[in-house]
């Protein structure tokens, strides 16, 4: 009995001596450092990956957009273009090139890269009030074609450039005495800490480009971007 309390007193002992030693309080302090600092590593590793993708996404709007621009004349002399179907899933399937990164995100939640990344396609012209006016004219956005929610009909407001996406707004600058090819994509980014958990985040950009060679490009889409009346 006296040497079994005899050893109690002793592991006792070193047990207190090392927690009041520097290498037991360093050791102390880290274990509950440890998993802030993992966690902070994990956070800016996915802060990198947001960065990231929202530049994939910027650049697939921008391509997507240029590509439509450069839409050629429908013959020599005129000043109206036309998109195919052909055209439109040509460049809508660029997207997936331009950001292959959604594929193996598409893959890991076993779903298709459209169900990420959403590219909205739409042709948009600005008639000026009153009609022939050269200076203080209004501008009205017309819906030429879309394939996308800016549907053929929509009244589409000026806003801010600060303002967040929406369907029935654009930036205020951009409405004047021209058409402009306007291009949304919306990317469903899924945080790696937490996924399980956490619902995926939307990254949305737009790009605005005046047609290249024509004042207005239209569409012969028929059956997936209509032509508005």
């Amino acid at each position: 009995m006296v040497r079994a309390k005899s050893l109690r007193a002793g592991t006792l002992s070193r047990l207190k001596g090392y927690a009041s030693g520097d290498d037991g309080v360093a050791a102390v302090e880290f274990a509950f450092i440890a998993p802030i600092l993992l966690l902070l590593l994990l956070a800016g590793f996915d802060v990198g990956r947001f960065v990231l993708a929202t530049q994939r996404v910027e650049r697939v709007a921008g391509s997507v957009a240029q590509m439509l621009a450069e839409t050629p004349a429908s013959s020599p002399g005129s000043q109206v273009g036309y998109v195919s179907s052909n055209d439109l899933l040509f460049d809508w399937n660029s997207a997936m090139f331009t950001f292959p990164d959604v594929l193996a995100a598409a893959n890991a939640q076993n779903t298709n890269w459209w169900n990420m990344l959403n590219v909205q396609m739409s042709s948009i012209n600005f008639v000026a009030t009153p009609a022939g006016c050269t200076t203080n004219c209004n501008y009205t956005a017309k819906v030429l074609w879309s394939l996308g929610a800016r549907s053929c009909g929509s009244t589409i407001q000026p806003v801010t450039d600060s303002t967040y996406y929406s369907p029935t707004t654009l930036p205020a600058d951009i409405f004047g005495p021209r058409s402009m090819i306007v291009v949304d994509v919306t990317y469903a980014w899924t945080p790696s800490v937490g996924a399980a958990y956490l619902p995926s985040i939307p990254i949305v950009r737009s790009a605005f480009l005046s047609p290249r060679a024509v004042q207005l490009v239209e569409s012969q889409a028929y059956g997936l971007a209509n032509p508005c009346p």
